[in-house]
C-alpha cells in the first residue's frame, strides 16, 4: 500500500471494490441471460479472427461508425469511452503494481520512481481531460441545445451525473494536492489539475484535504461501475460485442458464399 502514488489504500477500499464488482458481474449475468432469451442464435458461421480484429479497432476503439452520422457525436462518444476506460485501466494497473507485484521488482520500481510516476500522471490527465471534454459536449447537446433526437430520461441524467462527479472530483482532488506543493517543478505534468488549482487560488479557495475528494471520486466510480449493467451505459459494453460478432458472421457468410460459388464453377 505504501506504493500508491498519492493515496494510501485501506481495507475499506478493498472491501468496497470487491462488493462493487460482485454487483457488476451479477448484473452482467442477469442482463446477458435476459438478452439471450429474446435473441435467436446468430453466429452460424466460423469465427473470422481478421474480421474481429478489424471491427474491434475500427468500430470499438475508434468508433468510426458514429462519425458517418455526426462528427460531434463521434468526438463525444470517443472522449467518454476512451477517457473512462483509460482511467479504469490505469487505476487497475496501479493497483496491480501496488498490491500484487512484490515491492522490490523492477517493474514496480520503474513505475513508482519519479519518472514512472510522472508518466502515470500524464496519462491520468489525458484520460481525465478526455472524459471531462466528452461530458461537457454531452451536457450541452442534451440540456442546453436539446438536440431533437435525444430523449432524456432519468437513467441518462444519472449516468451523466455520476460520470461528471467522477471527473470533476478527480480534478478537484488533484488541484488541492497541487496547491500544497506550489513550487514543485512537476506541476506541469498535471496540466488540467493545475488549471483547477489556479482557478481555486484566484478565487481565494484554500487547499482542503484532497483525500476527501479522492474518496468521493472513488465512491462515485464504484457506484457507476456497479450500475453499468442496469443503465444505458451498458450499450457501451454490449454494442462492441454485437459489432464484433456481426462482423465475424458477415465475413464467415461471405467466405462460405465465395467457396460455394467456386465449387459451382468447378463442377460446371
Amino acid at each position: 500500500m505504501k506504493h500508491y502514488l498519492y493515496f494510501e489504500a485501506t481495507a475499506l477500499l478493498y472491501i468496497l471494490t470487491i462488493v462493487t464488482f460482485i454487483f457488476f458481474f451479477a448484473g452482467v449475468f442477469v442482463t446477458v441471460s435476459l438478452w439471450r432469451r429474446g435473441k435467436a442464435k446468430s453466429l452460424y458461421h466460423s469465427i473470422s479472427t481478421p474480421a474481429i480484429i478489424k471491427a474491434f479497432i475500427v468500430n470499438v476503439v475508434l468508433q468510426l461508425q458514429i462519425i458517418k452520422f455526426s462528427f460531434i457525436r463521434w468526438v463525444m462518444h470517443s472522449c467518454i469511452f476512451i477517457g473512462f476506460m483509460g482511467l479504469l485501466a490505469l487505476t487497475a494497473w496501479e493497483a496491480f503494481l501496488a498490491d500484487i507485484m512484490p515491492a522490490d521488482t523492477a517493474l514496480v520500481k520503474i513505475f513508482f520512481n519519479n519518472g514512472g510516476r510522472l508518466i502515470l500522471d500524464v496519462w491520468g490527465e489525458v484520460f481525465g481531460t478526455m472524459l471531462l471534454a466528452g461530458l461537457i459536449i454531452a451536457l450541452l447537446r442534451r440540456y442546453v441545445f436539446r438536440v431533437a433526437q435525444l430523449d432524456t430520461i432519468l437513467k441518462d441524467t444519472l449516468s451523466i451525473s455520476l460520470l461528471l462527479v467522477i471527473s470533476v472530483s478527480g480534478f478537484i482532488a488533484e488541484a488541492f494536492r497541487l496547491m500544497t506543493i506550489p513550487e514543485s517543478p512537476d506541476l506541469i505534468y498535471s496540466f488540467t489539475g493545475l488549471i483547477f488549482a489556479k482557478m481555486f487560488t484566484a478565487a481565494g479557495i484554500p487547499a482542503l484535504d484532497y483525500k476527501l475528494f479522492v474518496w468521493l471520486h472513488g465512491l462515485a466510480a464504484m457506484l457507476f461501475i456497479a450500475l453499468i449493467p442496469f443503465s444505458k451505459m451498458w450499450h457501451a459494453f454490449a454494442s462492441p460485442i454485437e459489432i464484433i460478432l456481426d462482423a465475424s458472421e458477415k465475413q464467415g457468410k461471405h467466405e462460405e458464399e465465395a467457396a460455394g460459388a467456386h465449387y459451382s464453377v468447378s463442377r460446371s
